[in-house]
């Protein structure tokens, strides 16, 4: 296997500037490397102007105007279709938009409750102050 490898190192490094001017696969491939950008040979496709006629050169004129008209009423009906998709699109997020805010908003109003505690603890205001001890003495 050294002989070989040796053999190799010394073709490449005589032969060189040939095979990179020539076959610049042959030598890339030699030293198990992939073949650089500027080595890769691109076939150009040239096509002459006026290989492709469209169609409507070739029509009469009364049948020019008819497919113009139908493309226009195609046009108008997709973009149509595209607003009323976009609406609903639309409305549906509202709704969404308008659900979450909701379940936000009402979302306070549920809890966790201990159903050994009344529920209006500390909330009936003054008809609980014969319960507060004063600080102060007043007259009678």
């Amino acid at each position: 296997m050294g002989l070989i490898k040796k053999e190799t190192a010394e073709y490449l490094r005589e032969n060189k500037g040939y095979l990179l001017a020539n076959k610049p696969e042959i030598y890339y491939s030699m030293l198990n490397r992939k073949l650089p950008k500027k080595y890769i040979k691109h076939e150009k496709v040239i096509t002459p102007v006026n290989a492709y006629v469209p169609s409507q050169s070739q029509m009469s004129k009364e049948k020019l105007n008819q497919s113009l008209k139908r493309e226009i009423k195609e046009r108008k009906e997709k973009v149509q279709a595209m607003k009323i998709n976009r609406e609903k699109i639309r409305k549906d997020q509202e709704l969404i938009r308008y659900n979450r805010k909701t379940y936000e908003r009402e979302q306070r109003y549920i809890y966790w409750v201990d159903p050994y505690k009344p529920i209006n603890k500390n909330k009936l205001g003054s008809s609980q102050q014969w319960r507060i001890e004063k600080k102060y003495k007043y007259y009678d």
